[in-house]
């Protein structure tokens, strides 16, 4: 046999081979911007010829899909042993921010997941040792770049500082089972759905307790394990009420204004409502887990349109959960059981005619 290659020879090449692609790797460009994300206009509601409403975007199952990367070293280390990748799980409770950080409450992982997409990095939230939560639920941001977390397994609701990135316990004891969360930039107010208590509980920033509505019952001012909850810019609080098959809407104070919907299995009914959330236009957008639909109504609860169907293909659903709508009407869906989050836009008429997305006309849907 003929005499092995040195050492010295072999361990030269595999660094100059390591060394490769940790080059390959740190040359790749920084995630783009979200908003820069061409919509894939073959996608859209209604469907063609008449003018889009609503067109799909992007999945995102990991941070990936949002073009971030981890550092040089650790993408070989990841490469080569294949881990690293923070798979979403089971989404519901989201947001996206005007930092551009997508936020996703994970109660099938544990964690919260915080994708940030200009600085082009990812860290998991409760993964820390001591620091973990039971079931991660809802996720709303105050205007000074604070995150509230619903945890329901532990009926509390914490609060996690984006930029010194501690996590600590903000409310214990006042609920049952703490859901839906939404910050109120109306009055300042943090508002928490609690599911078993059938009612919704609005505190300060300190964490003092300013409003508590709702009891159990299927009577106008009662609740039937609420889950939901989003505010609009009056300060009008919109609730998802799934056992007693409605949406309620009710005054900052608290007061009934209207509610709508009715049992049934077909679209303008509620079969399971979840999600909720606002574009810039009014339209209210209601995510229904067992109908695999999003739905949209107007101010009165007239049904303007519909997206999704059950599926596991880009536009389909399984069982979505969590809504968000920001400000530029990017429209983000917890599908849960397909474990990702998907991005759709939501087309206004102003927006259309100067070229955001289609051609051809079509009445915009009824605005309040």
């Amino acid at each position: 046999m003929g005499a092995s290659r040195p050492e010295t020879t072999r361990r030269p090449w595999r660094l100059w081979v390591l060394f490769g692609v940790c080059s390959l790797l740190s040359a790749c460009s920084a995630p783009a911007s979200l908003y820069a994300t061409k919509p894939a206009l073959e996608l859209q509601w209604p469907p063609h010829p008449v003018v889009e409403r609503i067109v799909w975007v992007k999945s995102i199952a990991d941070y990936r899909d949002l073009g971030i990367a981890t550092g040089g070293w650790k993408r070989v280390l990841e490469l080569l042993t294949g881990t690293g990748k923070e798979q979403i799980v089971r989404p519901h409770g989201v947001l996206f921010d005007a930092g551009e950080r997508l936020i996703v409450a994970d109660p099938g992982a544990g964690v919260v997941h915080c994708m940030d997409v200009k600085a082009g990095r990812y860290h998991a939230i409760g993964r820390e040792p001591g620091k973990r939560f039971v079931t991660p639920i809802g996720v709303t941001e105050d205007e000074e770049g604070l995150l509230y977390i619903t945890d329901s397994g532990a009926a509390t609701v914490y609060v996690y500082d984006l930029e010194q990135k501690t996590l600590k316990p903000f409310l214990r004891g006042s609920f049952l089972r703490p859901t839906g969360i939404a910050y109120s930039k109306f009055d300042g107010l943090i508002y928490i759905v609690d599911a078993l208590g059938n009612q919704v509980v609005a505190v300060d920033r300190q964490g003092r307790e300013k409003k508590r509505f709702g009891a159990f019952g299927d009577a106008q001012d009662q609740f039937n394990r609420p889950t939901d909850i989003a505010i609009d810019r009056l300060g009008r609080i919109y609730i998802t009420d799934p056992l007693n098959y409605r949406i309620k809407v009710l005054s900052s104070k608290g007061e009934l204004l209207r509610q709508f919907g009715s049992a049934g299995d077909q679209p303008g009914s509620l079969e399971k409502p979840k999600g909720l959330a606002l574009d810039s236009e009014g339209h209210i957008y209601v995510a229904d887990a067992l109908m695999d639909l999003v739905q949209i109504f107007d101010d009165s609860g007239n049904l303007l349109l519909y997206f999704g169907g059950n599926g596991t293909a880009d536009g389909k659903f399984w069982m979505p959960s969590g809504l968000f709508i920001d400000q530029n009407d990017f429209i983000f869906v917890a599908d849960t059981y397909n474990r990702r989050i998907q991005v759709f836009r939501y087309q206004s008429a102003t927006r259309a005619e100067k070229g955001g997305g289609g051609t051809g006309s079509a009445p915009a849907p009824s605005t309040r």
